[in-house]
């Protein structure tokens, strides 16, 4: 018996075209961030559709987290650049509910960073480069508490992805930066009241070592030199949370 092939198309509802009008707005900067959409009276006659269709279009972009959506008098839509914080928490969940371990996530990190340390040293007659690389140390050696020095060494982190200019290798870094900083987080809030303040500083010398190597133009050094690093750094956070457990255990 020969089947029959389902050749309907779907027609998208007036609220999600809309919707992709005012996204592609946004995203051209039509619409910049913080501003205020044009009232619903207005947007009603220049879309020639229905209050509620408006409003529908507003919750699917407030849902996406490019709109802030005030409700009653004087209420309306104030814009919402996207950021890469907003994905990498969404992409964070996603990788929670497939069952993603810490020690995936972590070598996702080491597979974007250690060539990126590379790609930073090929790079190393720019001054304003190296310069940032410096700040970044030196702002590290001004941190005491265990969180200010984690968060410090998180944007070391951070920087050193930002540094290429590479915004696709931004994005996906932050979804592996966002699952690791909350395990060290966890690491922190459920270890010793005396953390092991050697780990900090192991960390704080083997990143004044790269800066070093990125300054020399030592591409191939630079690039092992950071794998090591972060391998020793996942088996440090391996026996105190174990890299094999689930991504999702961070929820708990």
């Amino acid at each position: 018996m020969q089947r029959q092939a389902n050749n309907k198309i779907r027609i998208p509802k007036a609220a999600e075209l809309v919707a992709d009008t005012l996204r592609r707005r946004i995203i051209l900067h039509e619409y910049e961030a913080g501003e205020v959409l044009p009232p619903e009276g207005t947007l009603m006659e220049d879309f020639d559709v229905a209050r509620t269709t408006v409003r529908d279009a507003f919750r699917v972009l407030e849902s996406e987290g490019l709109l802030d959506v005030r409700r009653g008098a004087g209420g309306g839509g104030r814009v919402r650049p996207p950021g890469v914080g907003m994905i990498s928490s969404y992409a964070a969940v996603l990788l929670q509910f497939e069952g993603a371990s810490l020690a995936e996530v972590h070598l996702g990190r080491t597979l974007i960073e250690a060539p990126v340390a590379a790609m930073l040293a090929e790079r190393h007659r720019d001054g304003a480069l190296v310069d940032r690389l410096r700040a970044a140390l030196e702002e590290e050696g001004h941190a005491k508490d265990p969180a200010s020095l984690s968060a410090a060494e998180g944007r070391f982190h951070r920087l050193l992805v930002e540094l290429t200019g590479n915004r696709v290798l931004v994005m996906l870094s932050a979804v592996a930066n966002h699952l690791i900083a909350e395990q060290v987080f966890r690491s922190l809030r459920n270890g010793p009241a005396d953390p092991d303040s050697d780990g900090f500083a192991r960390a704080h010398r083997a990143h004044a070592r790269l800066v070093k190597l990125v300054e020399a133009g030592d591409a191939a050094g630079a690039e092992q030199f950071w794998r090591r690093h972060l391998e020793s750094g996942t088996e440090y956070l391996s026996a105190s949370s174990g890299a094999s457990r689930l991504a999702a255990d961070l929820l708990g």
